[in-house]
């Protein structure tokens, strides 16, 4: 499963949500991904709001870590190293 390792440093490009939407569904689309990043100036210490999916919600498949992908789309393609594995795999 896929954790949060630097939100403070996410600066909301988004490439994360699109990446996990095509694992998905094989089309970019924000409402298909697992993550969903909120950028605000309401979070200035913390970067962005994100959210990983661990169960469906509406539109949001939950995360599966890419299965069958070679690593985590968000873990491999985050130019700010915002997400990994958890247990540090």
């Amino acid at each position: 499963m896929i954790r949060l390792e630097r939100p403070e440093a996410c600066t909301g490009c988004l490439i994360c949500e699109l990446a996990c939407s095509f694992h998905h569904t094989r089309k970019y689309s924000r409402a298909n991904s697992s993550i969903r990043v909120e950028k605000s100036i309401f979070y200035p210490t913390e970067g962005a709001k994100i959210t990983i999916y661990e169960t469906r919600k509406d539109a949001h498949p939950p995360c599966d870590s890419c299965e069958n992908e070679e690593s985590p789309l968000c873990v491999r393609l985050c130019p700010e190293d915002v997400f990994c594995l958890k247990g540090g795999e």
